[in-house]
């Protein structure tokens, strides 16, 4: 079986449990463990189709070697690589705590040692260690024809890999930034985590989705690239019914063969009417996570938005619990509201069993103990948010 250097993206958590989730719908066995902070080293078949499913993964690297700690060892192996061609990139990348002094030494040996040989050559560096994705796709590092050799330290020797695959950032970005239809006055879920959801939620191919809080059809969006053809979005406000149409109209330009999804205005009181008692094999949502904060509410008007939000979402959950099917999934965005040093959970964890759901343990028993909070969940952040989405997935007992 073919290894892999896989690196995370911000949130580690969320690159290990997506992958792990899209493998099983996939039907793909794959083993994986931790090597340092930011890079798994996996076991089995990744193809182009399930790489570009994935979004939580930024690289991916195929393992060639391990060789010891020397200079000398490493221009051989990364000369030896280097196709017999007249014209040659190449750059590298360390994934290690701090890189070595030798490491722009080891490239400058190998460009000259080429030059040597008559080949025109390129050595592609950065500011940082790490060759972004960006600097990796534009310097053309990719195969056939480009190498990028990563570096990964592990003990006394260097796992060496050769970058076979990069995030489409310039995609993920136009997806973000480029479509028609935005609105900044409410919580924009991200496309990346909007995909990544979709794949916590593991539906079978030719499942139906449903987004009963659909807003500007992110979630319709990115499950519609992904493949899935039934798709279902219902929004309270019209306004963001005319932005999700707005934008599948742009997306079918940029996308082939791209769905026209079911789309309704109603209030999630409704959902079961509107839906005509329809059922769905997963339900992926981003619901209402309260007014826009500014920062300096009092603790108790932060209090009382958490009340009242605990309530939406406990109705709100009675009924999504009888509209997906039984053995589906749901996965969903909670608010935690920050409050000083403290964290306001929504605390309807233990309630969800009363309404015929169970909560999915998601991350991986492989995962570090420090990736696990004791809600079994994952949380997503910037470090100045004063909200902080928490990703809930439920299965329908």
């Amino acid at each position: 079986m073919q290894e892999y250097l896989i690196a995370f993206g911000r949130e580690p958590e969320f690159t290990i449990t997506e992958l792990a989730a899209t493998a099983r719908r996939f039907a793909l066995p794959l083993q994986w463990r931790l090597v340092g902070k930011t890079v798994g080293l996996v076991t089995g078949e990744l193809s182009e189709k399930f790489l570009d499913a994935l979004a939580g993964t930024v690289k991916v690297a195929e393992v060639l070697t391990e060789v010891k700690v020397s200079k000398e060892e490493i221009v051989s192996f990364l000369s030896s690589q280097l196709e017999q061609t007249e014209r040659c990139e190449f750059g590298l990348s360390w994934y290690g705590p701090k890189p070595p002094r030798w490491l722009m030494p080891v490239g400058l040996s190998i460009k000259n040692q080429l030059k040597n040989e008559s080949r025109h050559v390129r050595y592609v560096t950065s500011r940082t260690p790490v060759l972004s994705s960006v600097v990796v796709k534009k310097n053309k590092l990719l195969p056939p024809t480009g190498y990028e050799f990563f570096l990964l330290p592990e003990g006394d020797k260097i796992i060496i890999g050769r970058t076979i695959w990069v995030q489409d950032f310039e995609a993920w970005s136009q997806r973000d930034y480029g479509r028609p239809a935005r609105d900044a006055r409410v919580g924009m879920l991200p496309p990346k985590l909007a995909r990544i959801m979709i794949n916590l939620a593991e539906a079978r191919e030719g499942a139906g989705i449903l987004d009963p809080f659909c807003g500007s059809g992110t979630v319709l969006q990115e499950a519609a690239i992904l493949g899935y053809r039934h798709l279902v979005g219902v929004d309270v406000d019209s306004n963001g019914i005319n932005r999700t149409r707005e934008n599948f109209v742009w997306l079918k330009k940029q996308y082939h063969q791209m769905p026209e999804p079911a789309l309704m205005v109603a209030d999630i009181s409704r959902l079961p009417t509107v839906l005509n008692n329809s059922t769905y094999d997963a339900i992926v949502t981003e619901p209402y996570l309260g007014p826009p904060l500014r920062g300096h509410e009092s603790r108790q008007r932060l209090e009382q938005i958490h009340k009242e939000l605990t309530e939406f979402y406990r109705s709100s959950l009675k009924i999504l619990a009888h509209v997906v099917k039984p053995g589906g999934k749901i996965a969903m965005v909670w608010p935690v509201l920050r409050v000083g040093k403290d964290n306001l959970t929504l605390p309807l964890i233990n309630e969800v069993k009363s309404y015929g759901l169970e909560l999915v343990d998601v991350l991986p028993k492989e995962a570090p103990a420090s990736w696990r909070n004791n809600r079994r969940t994952l949380w997503y952040a910037r470090p100045d948010a004063r909200v902080i989405r928490e990703i809930v997935v439920l299965q329908r007992q």
